[in-house]
Formats: C-alpha cells, sequence, structure tokens
C-alpha cells in the first residue's frame, strides 16, 4: 500500500501540538502550601491552656507536646502531667516529645521514656503519631547522637520518630547519616546564636544552607514568645517580622521545606507568647493592624478609670505615653504607668494581646479628655 503524501500544515500543526505539550510538561508545578504544627510547651498544665486546646485555629494540624524531661547535670526524670483527655478531645494527631538538655550526654536515656507514655496517651484515645527527641546536641557530638538515634529506634515499633536539629549542624560531616535516621526533622531557625532571638534574615539564611546540605525534606520551628535576658534585655519575636519571613518564603519555597512548627501555643496564662488570635492572622497571612483603644471609664464617686483596650486580632505594644486634658485633680497610674504632668508614662510599655482590657491609671477632675498620643 503506497503511502499517502504529507501535507505540510498537518506536519506544522503536529509539532506546534508537540511543542505545547512540551512546554507544559516542563513548567513547574506550583509548590504545596506549608503545613503547620504547634509545640504545647507547658511543664505545669493549666486550666488557661486547656481553654487554648478548645481554641485551636483550623490552620493548626498536629501538637508536639512536651512529654517527658532529662535536664540539668544530673539528668533527673521528669513527666510532665499532660491533660490526656484534653489533648484526645482536640482530635489532632500527637508527636510527644523527650527534651534532654544539649549539655547532658544521652547515656542512661531511652526513647522507650516517652514511646511508654506514647502509647499510653493512645490507648486513652489520642490520635498518637510519634514521638522526638529535642537534644541540642553539640556538632562535634552529632556522629555518637546518631549512634544513639539508631539504636534506639528499633525499638519504637509503629511510632515514627522526629527529632529537632540545629542549623549549626548543617557543616558536620555526620549530618547525612543523622538525617537519615528519623522519620521527620524540625530545624530551629530561632535563640541559634545570642543575642539574637529571631530576624527574617537570618532565619532565611539558616533554611537555605539547611536545604543544600541535606536533600531530606523538613519543618522548620518559627517563635512566637519573647525572653528576657539575665542584663533585662528584652528579645522578642515580632509578628509582622516573622509574617515576613512566612511571605517570603511563599513567594520563594526552599527546596525540601514542608512545613512550620509554632514554637508555642499561647495561652492567656503565658503572657510571654502570642495570642491565639495573632498566631491566626500570621499563619493565614492577614494583614497585621493593631487596634488599641484608650479611654475613660467610670469608676463610681468621681473616679475615671483610664482604659486601654485591644479591640484587633493582633497582640500589640501599648503606648510609651498618654496625655490627658481639663481640670486634672488627681492622676495617678498602675502597671508600670506613672505620672508626669498630665500624662501618665511607661518606661516599659506593656504589650496587650488581643482582646485584653488593662486598667492603666485613674483620674480625677472636670471636664477630662484622652488627648491622642
Amino acid at each position: 500500500m503506497s503511502t499517502p503524501p504529507l501535507s505540510w500544515p498537518r506536519v506544522l500543526a503536529s509539532f506546534a501540538s508537540v511543542g505545547l505539550c512540551l512546554l507544559f510538561c516542563c513548567a513547574r508545578a506550583p509548590a504545596p502550601p506549608l503545613g503547620h504544627e504547634v509545640y504545647v510547651w507547658q511543664r505545669d498544665w493549666s486550666p488557661e491552656l486547656g481553654h487554648a486546646l478548645t481554641q485551636l485555629p483550623s490552620e493548626l494540624g498536629a501538637l508536639r507536646v512536651l512529654a517527658r524531661e532529662r535536664s540539668g547535670a544530673t539528668r533527673v526524670a521528669v513527666t510532665v502531667a499532660v491533660d490526656v483527655p484534653a489533648l484526645a478531645k482536640t482530635g489532632r494527631e500527637v508527636v510527644a516529645v523527650l527534651r534532654v538538655d544539649g549539655t547532658a550526654p544521652l547515656d542512661g536515656v531511652s526513647l522507650q521514656e516517652v514511646a511508654t507514655l506514647a502509647r499510653d496517651w493512645k490507648a486513652r484515645g489520642v490520635r498518637v503519631r510519634g514521638v522526638e527527641v529535642d537534644h541540642d546536641c553539640a556538632t562535634a557530638s552529632l556522629p555518637a547522637y546518631a549512634d544513639w538515634l539508631a539504636r534506639e529506634r528499633s525499638g519504637l515499633g509503629d511510632l515514627s520518630l522526629s527529632i529537632t536539629a540545629l542549623p549549626t549542624w548543617a557543616n558536620s560531616p555526620a549530618l547525612e547519616r543523622l538525617t537519615s535516621i528519623p522519620d521527620d526533622i524540625v530545624v530551629q531557625v530561632h535563640a541559634v546564636r545570642a543575642p539574637s532571638l529571631f530576624t527574617p534574615e537570618e532565619a532565611r539564611g539558616f533554611i537555605e544552607a539547611w536545604a543544600k546540605a541535606s536533600p531530606h525534606p523538613f519543618r522548620i520551628a518559627l517563635p512566637t514568645y519573647r525572653a528576657r535576658l539575665r542584663d533585662g534585655r528584652l528579645l522578642t519575636s515580632e509578628p509582622h517580622e516573622v509574617s515576613r519571613l512566612l511571605t517570603h518564603l511563599r513567594e520563594h519555597p526552599v527546596k525540601g521545606m514542608k512545613g512550620i512548627v509554632w514554637f508555642r501555643l499561647g495561652h492567656a496564662g503565658d503572657a510571654e507568647s502570642w495570642s491565639l488570635s495573632t498566631l491566626s492572622a500570621v499563619v493565614r497571612g492577614e494583614k497585621l493592624t493593631p487596634r488599641l483603644e484608650p479611654r475613660l471609664v467610670d469608676a463610681g464617686g468621681g473616679t475615671l478609670d483610664i482604659v486601654l483596650e485591644n479591640t484587633g486580632r493582633v497582640d500589640t505594644e501599648a503606648p510609651a505615653r498618654l496625655t490627658l486634658s481639663g481640670n486634672l485633680e488627681v492622676l495617678d497610674g498602675v502597671g508600670g504607668y506613672a505620672p508626669r504632668g498630665t500624662s501618665l508614662v511607661a518606661r516599659t510599655p506593656p504589650r496587650l494581646r488581643a482582646g485584653e482590657r488593662r486598667v492603666i491609671g485613674f483620674v480625677r477632675g472636670t471636664e477630662v479628655s484622652l488627648v491622642a498620643p
């Protein structure tokens, strides 16, 4: 049978179709959205923490819960009195964490300490996923740490193993073996180098360096807290700074990075951590607009309370100065505020969590009103 002559228009159309297919096949698929988990890191469980567990934002997945500690020179084992029924009610996956002080050797420490707790939680209705070791091991000791992990992992059965990691490990020859052992890795990119707690630029550098050093998928731990140094300096993780890093990571994904674990879950009794409202706003990429409203409230007997209320969804710092006008007979401050002329002044302004209302002073007089700070 003879072959029919080629039609050049048909040939060109075929080439065009092939070219379009190659173009679409070669186009880079969008990076999957980052998953979000959170550390529940409280040694004495409080009613406020229990309440926070009932208010978790939907974006937060698994809970990584401090279950047991080995710290200090004697490495005395301390089991945290976790509210297991409260964990079960969340319906979320849970990872039980064993914290071992970075300066403490691992001799005599076993993953079975936390695995036993995890299995007990599971028997009581918690969706246990696995266990985690939080051990800020010295870089020089990583080979011995890898040996310990390999030995201990064999006894975990169906429990997955996660470890926290320091970005300073990225230059170690032992990194490849170490990171091949666990199922999950959480790289801490906050409080790595004193006295810094967090900057977006430093954190991004840590993330990119880790991605280049290890081929294994990883998560990063981001801060939601502030800490005061012994010399009185206050280190903070400001929501807008952390949000700036998240925006950059969404627009410029890092290969291998699969999610974020927030440290730590805030609640009403933890004044040094973000509120759940703030954490939710940062996770969702919402605009972080502060809404702080000062006002005078009749307290009776001719006295007016001077009140600050955060009516927004984001924690924010109170003004250092609040000025009043009118015929002031008595003016006094509380909670760090002191009178100065017709103003209340705070050397260290407090931070008000979303929804928080605070009395900072009182005034007596006539025709009293507040002046914008």
